[in-house]
């Protein structure tokens, strides 16, 4: 007897001739069929285990070939047709991803990556707007300022510091209008090294003595009448007192200024040609440890 597998799948071409009326899903791949079959005789030892349950299909009083074939023809049809659920399954799963992916997804509002900034002339910072949510198909984002004497801003959220002043960045969705806000300050553009600096040995020697007095882990506020040098004296004086910090209260150019110097800063590898630090060279230090407020 030939084996089941063989035989549904002779019984695969003879369904659509002895039912006639049943047409073959031409979505079925032969190679699911061969899967499917070769799983189905796989279920038992015996292959005539199959046909346990065969019946007397054509009413002629026994079970014979003819049954068999009729039989086998059922089992093919019901292989198709389970094939073809699953695949209407699976298409209907695409379907449904591919209509969710094209869904249009309105702007429901933006964010931007801070709401303060803090220039000098001539200083950019780059602002990062979005849109929410993340998968809104139109993320356009415009930038305008509220003064651009203060302020500019170009289309990719470059802020440029141009004068003293305070202004207002808005970032703009181009879908519904949503706004968000950059608080930005400009503040006067710290005195430079090449500008003048005058020393006065009576204060610096005063300095250094109130380095040397202070109380560990003090901070002394040092006045002085106009931009000057620190000496070699005050320099030796924070080396000895490394918990020592410095609040000196300057005036430059008509405005008034406080600098902070923290406690254990390396003045002398701030030194000049002439063994000394400037005010006004500490002002332009970038490493984020000197603080210059302008008070006025």
């Amino acid at each position: 007897m030939r084996s089941i597998k063989v035989r549904l799948i002779c019984a695969l071409m003879a369904g659509a001739v002895v039912l006639g009326g049943i047409a073959f899903p031409k979505t079925v791949r032969a190679d699911d069929i061969e899967d499917f079959l070769d799983d189905l005789e796989d279920m038992t030892d015996d292959e005539t285990d199959a046909f346990r349950d065969m019946r007397d299909y054509d009413h002629d009083g026994d079970i014979d070939e003819s049954d068999v074939e009729a039989y086998e023809t059922l089992v093919a049809i019901a292989v198709l047709d389970e094939y073809e659920r699953q695949l209407e399954k699976e298409r209907e799963a695409r379907r449904r991803a591919e209509a969710e992916k094209n869904k249009y997804v309105g702007v429901t509002g933006i964010w931007v990556s801070t709401g303060d900034v803090t220039l000098t002339p001539g200083q950019t910072y780059q602002v990062v707007a979005g849109v929410k949510p993340d998968n809104a198909r139109n993320r356009g984002v415009s930038f305008s300022t509220s003064d651009a004497g203060v302020a500019t801003v170009d289309g990719s959220g470059v802020i440029k510091g141009n004068n003293p002043g305070s202004c207002i960045i808005t970032a703009s969705t181009h879908e519904n209008g949503y706004q968000a806000r950059v608080y930005v300050r400009v503040n006067p553009a710290p005195a430079t090294v090449a500008q003048t600096v005058s020393a006065d040995a009576a204060w610096m020697s005063a300095a250094a003595n109130m380095v040397i007095a202070a109380a560990p882990g003090s901070t002394v506020n040092l006045v002085a009448a106009k931009p000057m040098s620190f000496d070699a004296g005050v320099i030796n004086a924070l080396k000895l007192r490394p918990d020592v910090g410095l609040l000196v209260a300057y005036p430059y150019n008509g405005h008034s200024y406080l600098m902070a110097v923290p406690a254990g800063y390396n003045l002398a590898g701030r030194m000049d040609a002439t063994g000394k630090v400037s005010f006004l060279s500490l002002a332009t230090v970038k490493d984020g440890k000197i603080v210059v407020v302008m008070t006025k």
